[in-house]
């Protein structure tokens, strides 16, 4: 006896063999594109950074880190020692294409010692 299978049917059994299955993944902040509760370190792109062609100090004013960030010649410098990773330099970056790129941490950062 043959079996009389439609072509959705046929087409579905065969996808499914290639489907992977879904696995639990950790959010993706959509703003930074790296995952939540994953250590961030910042990289200041200065291609696309304001203060390569005028004035802004934005991120180094909003920073709630002392000594994260600074300036030289204008353009704001990260220290990557100091900083936390929290993602305000990135929220407040005027520039048309943000110019702070928030990376995941290879190195976690260690506990603050008082």
């Amino acid at each position: 006896m043959n079996a009389a299978v439609s072509r959705r049917g046929f087409f579905s059994a065969f996808a499914k063999t290639f489907q992977k299955k879904a696995v639990a993944a950790r959010p993706v902040e959509p703003a930074t594109g790296v995952e939540a509760g994953t250590p961030r370190s910042v990289i200041i792109q200065g291609r696309f950074c304001i203060a390569l062609t005028s004035y802004c100090a934005a991120c180094v004013e909003r920073c709630p880190v002392p000594g994260a960030m600074s300036r030289d010649r204008g353009l704001p410098l990260v220290n990557a020692d100091v900083c936390t990773g929290c993602g305000i330099c990135h929220d407040v970056c005027p520039a048309p294409r943000n110019a702070v790129l928030m990376l995941p941490r290879r190195t976690p950062i260690p506990p603050p010692t008082a």
